[in-house]
C-alpha cells in the first residue's frame, strides 16, 4: 500500500512538468481555434450570392494584412531575419496556395467530398511531412487516431451535405482537394518550425547552423555591454511576427485576388459585416491561437486537433441554419471525439 502510494505521488510531478502544462495548454489553443473556425460555414450563410472564391480571398487578405499590422516590427524582422524569412516565405506560399486550392475543390469535387479529402488528408500530409523532413516517425497511436478522426469528419461531411455534387472536373477537384491538403500541413509545418527558429532550435536549410549561431551569439555577448546585448534582443523576431510575416506576405496576392474577381460584391455594404467576422476571428483571433498551440504542439498533432472544426461546423448547420444532421451525422461526431481522446489518453495510460 505504502509501496504503490509512493510510486503514484512520484510519479504525478511528470505530469505536471512545465512542458507538460505548455503542451496541454498549446493543445487547448487548437482545439479553441478549430470551433473558432468553425463558425465560418455558418457566417457565410448571412451573406448569400457571394462566390467562395472571395470569401476566402477577403478572410485571409483583409486578416493577413490584420494580423501582420498588429505584429508591427516584429513581422518586418520576421521577414529580414535570416533565421525565420525562409520559414515565413513558406508558410505564406503555403496559405495562398491552399486557399485557392481549397474553393477550387469545393467548386469542382462539391462541397462534401472537396472537403472531406482536404481537411482529412491535412493530418496525413503534416505526419508525412515530418518523417521526410524530420526523420519523425509516427506513431501506432497516432495512426489510429487520425483514422478514427478522419473517418468520423467523413461521416459528418457527407451528413451535412449528401447529395450535393460539384459541376466541374471531379479529377481536378480531387486533386486540388489533395493540393490543398497538402499545403495546410506545410503551412502548419513551416510555422511550427519557425517558431522553433524564433527559440534558436533549428534554422532553415541552408542557413547558418545551430553551432554557428551560438558561437556568433556568444561573440557578441562578451564583446557588448548589457545594454546592446538587450536592443540586440530587441531586434530579434518573435513568434507573434513570425505570424504576422507569413500572413503579410499571403495577403498581398490574396488582396489582390479579391479586388480584381469580386469587387462587384466587395461593393455591396450588406456583405461587410460578415468579411469582417471572417477576418477578424476565424482568422486572426484562430489562427494566432493556432500559432500559440504550434510552439508546443507538433504540426501532425496540430492538424489532427483541428478536424475538431467540421463538428463544430455540424453542430451550428443544425442549431442556425436549420440543417438536419441525423443520426448519421451524430456518429459522425463521435468518432471524431474519440479520435481525438485516442490521441490525449495514452500518453498516461503508459505511466500506469
Amino acid at each position: 500500500m505504502t509501496g504503490a502510494a509512493g510510486a503514484s505521488r512520484s510519479s504525478r510531478p511528470a505530469e505536471h512538468t512545465p512542458d507538460a502544462r505548455r503542451s496541454v495548454g498549446g493543445a487547448a489553443a487548437v482545439v479553441v481555434a478549430a470551433a473558432v473556425w468553425g463558425t465560418t460555414g455558418t457566417a457565410t450563410h448571412f451573406a448569400p450570392g457571394v462566390p467562395a472564391f472571395v470569401f476566402g480571398a477577403v478572410t485571409f487578405g483583409l486578416g493577413g494584412l490584420v494580423l501582420a499590422i498588429g505584429a508591427g516590427r516584429g513581422t518586418v524582422r520576421a521577414i529580414v531575419r535570416p533565421e525565420t524569412r525562409g520559414w515565413a516565405l513558406l508558410g505564406a506560399v503555403s496559405l495562398v496556395v491552399y486557399a485557392v486550392a481549397f474553393y477550387a475543390a469545393l467548386a469542382d469535387a462539391g462541397v462534401a467530398l472537396g472537403t472531406t479529402v482536404a481537411i482529412g488528408s491535412s493530418p496525413v500530409f503534416a505526419g508525412l511531412v515530418e518523417w521526410v523532413t524530420d526523420r519523425r516517425r509516427v506513431t501506432p497511436r497516432w495512426v489510429t487516431a487520425t483514422l478514427v478522426s478522419v473517418a468520423g469528419m467523413v461521416v459528418v461531411t457527407l451528413a451535412r451535405a449528401e447529395g450535393s455534387a460539384g459541376d466541374g472536373s471531379l479529377a481536378l477537384g480531387l486533386g486540388s482537394a489533395l493540393l490543398a491538403g497538402l499545403t495546410y500541413a506545410l503551412y502548419s509545418w513551416a510555422v511550427s518550425r519557425g517558431m522553433q527558429a524564433v527559440s534558436g532550435l533549428v534554422t532553415f536549410p541552408g542557413g547558418p547552423g545551430p553551432a554557428a549561431a551560438s558561437a556568433a551569439a556568444s561573440a557578441s555577448a562578451s564583446a557588448s555591454a548589457s545594454a546592446a546585448t538587450s536592443a540586440s534582443a530587441s531586434a530579434q523576431p518573435n513568434g507573434r511576427g513570425l505570424v504576422g510575416a507569413v500572413f503579410g506576405i499571403a495577403a498581398v496576392p490574396l488582396v489582390v485576388l479579391a479586388v480584381v474577381g469580386g469587387h462587384d460584391h466587395l461593393g455591396v455594404p450588406a456583405h461587410w459585416p460578415v468579411f469582417l467576422y471572417l477576418a477578424l476571428v476565424p482568422t486572426v483571433l484562430g489562427h494566432s491561437l493556432y500559432a500559440v498551440g504550434l510552439r508546443s504542439v507538433s504540426a501532425s498533432v496540430a492538424t489532427l486537433l483541428s478536424l475538431l472544426e467540421p463538428v463544430v461546423a455540424a453542430v451550428l448547420a443544425v442549431l442556425v441554419v436549420g440543417e438536419h444532421l441525423g443520426l448519421v451525422g451524430g456518429t459522425g461526431i463521435a468518432l471524431v471525439v474519440a479520435g481525438l481522446a485516442l490521441l490525449a489518453l495514452p500518453g498516461r495510460a503508459r505511466r500506469r
